[in-house]
């Protein structure tokens, strides 16, 4: 099955509601991005009862992210539970040393795994075949705790899967991929609550300005801000950067900086400090 702006097949949407069916109960793993809540809409839809979603909450889930994580629930119908996760306990999690996304799911698995009312449900995600499991720690947390991918295993690929979510009605559909936010952190600096709170605020304020994609990478002194190149240059006011420059400042980052590149540009950091 190949990608691309169509919905999946008939006989591979088949396949995969029957895969629900025999493998019913299920659990959802569900985040505020697209590839779950499309996952939470099927099982939702052929499971009905049988079917329940999960959201860890924890210091690395943005408000944003957990809003839309409710509005997915709702909208699908889904009976929607809200766990705490503590990956900031985990000592590997924090060194984020390259596998921090192991541990993170490590922690969320084990959590759902232990609450009693879920037992004898099978755990499912919402990763799907254009997903490179050979570069995800997560995905090897997932595949030892026995978590289920039926998108990726019936070649659901992304606009399969954006496709799916606009043809139900899904309000993520066309939303920006928004990974935790320790994904902000550079690769060998520790992750506490504090960083992780700091670097929310700053991107509130982003979403604020009425940015939609955008990172700001951050260490403990240092953050660089980088926004889509088309919505950058379609800004006429950069007034938002005394603003956000001024948070920053507020927040304690001594090194403050806008990424000329624009987000996932090529080459080189192209730096130039917000204000002055």
């Amino acid at each position: 099955m190949t990608g691309g702006n169509t919905l999946p097949d008939d006989q591979t949407m088949l396949r995969l509601a029957n895969w629900l069916i025999e493998n019913r109960p299920v659990v959802v793993a569900l985040s505020g991005g697209v590839d779950s809540a499309v996952m939470a809409s099927l099982a939702v839809e052929h499971l009905g009862s049988d079917a329940v979603a999960v959201t860890g909450i924890s210091p690395s889930l943005s408000t944003q992210e957990l809003e839309a994580a409710r509005r997915s629930a709702s909208i699908t119908g889904i009976r929607h539970l809200e766990v705490e996760t503590d990956e900031l306990s985990r000592p590997d999690y924090r060194a984020n040393s390259g596998d921090r996304c192991y541990h993170c799911k490590s922690e969320l698995y084990d959590v759902i795994l232990s609450v009693e009312e879920l037992a004898g449900h099978t755990i499912v995600d919402g990763a799907q075949a254009s997903d490179n499991s050979t570069d995800r720690p997560g995905m090897t947390a997932s595949g030892e705790r026995g978590v289920k991918s039926p998108l990726r295993l019936f070649g659901i690929d992304k606009n399969h899967v954006r496709e799916i979510a606009r043809h139900r009605g899904l309000p993520s559909w066309n939303r920006p991929a928004r990974p935790c936010l320790a994904s902000r952190v550079p690769v060998g600096t520790e992750v506490s609550s504090d960083l992780l709170g700091r670097i929310e605020a700053l991107e509130a304020l982003l979403s604020g300005e009425g940015f939609s994609i955008y990172r700001a990478r951050c260490d403990d002194h240092r953050v660089v801000v980088e926004i889509d190149r088309g919505q950058l240059e379609d800004c006429r006011d950069d007034r938002w950067r005394v603003r956000l420059d001024a948070l920053a400042k507020a927040l304690g980052f001594t090194e403050r900086w806008l990424d000329l590149r624009g987000y996932g540009g090529a080459g080189p950091p192209h730096l130039e400090r917000l204000v002055g």
